[in-house]
């Protein structure tokens, strides 16, 4: 079978640590197109490349190239929407970053857009793709810990603040991380309440707490991006018959019940050595498939646009101080 013609759009650290390994790894998709945002930037992919590549300043030339079959977008946030928008218009099939846009009155446009438009489009959502978060989806759903009362997911690194922006950092963050309580909880939020932090310039505040009320079920999202910790992503689900934690980052699962208090622990990482985060691997090779395919993506546009609505409802919760409700795609 023909490789999968790839053009990327952006040359910075994440498509260098992270999409450059995941497609060696896998295979089947051969990178014929790079865009990049200036001339300091295109040497330095014709260093790596030489040419074997055709580079592009700016995006547009390389979305109306024939050859490429699919574009994998890494920008910044501040880009993502025009990016995403004319990728879509192009046809071809779409790997890109969340968030879609990087204002709250640009998501829903982009929501829309994304949902109308046919070709496969594909969510980076890699954490979901960790096997032991798929495992523990499994577990859960077959009643090892007995019935859930409660889940939260916690996020700790040094990355520092993240000052003048327009979307809050439960909204943001949780295209990935609420993804990761909706995989395991095998449900979706009602309602939610976010307790911000303070002190940083702008909606995005380092500490933040996000709650989530999955009818039945209580979920927890709480982020610090401002720690003295290192990096760590821990998971906790509370259940009548016992508890579960879960290491994303080393892929360890610790379960424990009424039965067998002492537990047992398993091991299930990502894929390794990772590409720079666990799961990046997995995600390359999802969109792969579904391409390769012509299947819908896991992380396909409707998955995408309700964690956007719930992120939209964590902004209505900051400005109201509140629980607010996550209103429904029709509602848009």
């Amino acid at each position: 079978m023909n490789k999968i013609k790839i053009g990327i759009i952006g040359y910075g650290s994440w498509v260098k640590d992270a999409y450059l390994p995941a497609l060696k790894k896998d295979g089947r998709g051969d990178i014929i197109a790079i865009a990049v945002g200036s001339e300091a930037t295109a040497k330095s992919v014709k260093k790596k490349f030489g040419d074997s590549i055709d580079i592009y300043i700016g995006f547009e030339k390389l979305l109306q190239s024939p050859e490429v079959d699919a574009v994998m977008i890494a920008v910044p946030d501040s880009i993502h929407a025009k990016a995403i928008e004319a990728s879509l218009e192009s046809g071809k099939a779409v790997f890109y970053e969340p968030p879609i846009a990087h204002t709250r009155t640009l998501i829903p446009e982009i929501i829309k857009k994304l949902l109308n438009a046919p070709q496969i489009t594909h969510a980076d959502l890699e954490l979901a793709l960790v096997p032991a978060v798929i495992e523990a989806s499994d577990l859960i759903r077959n009643k090892a810990i007995g019935n859930i009362h409660s889940a939260s997911i916690r996020l700790q690194s040094n990355w520092g603040p993240d000052p003048d922006q327009d979307i809050n950092n439960i909204h943001r963050l949780g295209v990935w991380y609420t993804h990761v309580l909706n995989v395991i909880l095998n449900s979706s939020p009602k309602r939610v309440l976010i307790m911000d932090g303070y002190g940083t310039k702008g909606r995005r505040q380092s500490q933040s707490t996000g709650f989530f009320d999955y009818d039945g079920m209580w979920g927890e999202f709480k982020v610090n991006i401002d720690s003295v910790e290192k990096l760590k992503i821990n998971i906790e689900v509370i259940g009548d018959g016992g508890d579960l934690y879960l290491d994303i980052l080393t892929g360890e699962i610790k379960i424990r019940t009424k039965n067998n208090p002492a537990g047992k622990t398993i091991l299930l990482p990502a894929i390794q050595p990772y590409a720079d985060w666990p799961g990046m691997h997995e995600s390359v090779s999802s969109f792969l498939n579904a391409v390769e395919h012509g299947i819908s993506s896991f992380a396909n546009a409707t998955t995408v646009a309700n964690l956007h609505l719930i992120g939209l409802a964590t902004e209505e919760s900051k400005n109201t101080g509140a629980w607010a409700t996550v209103k429904n795609l029709e509602e848009l």
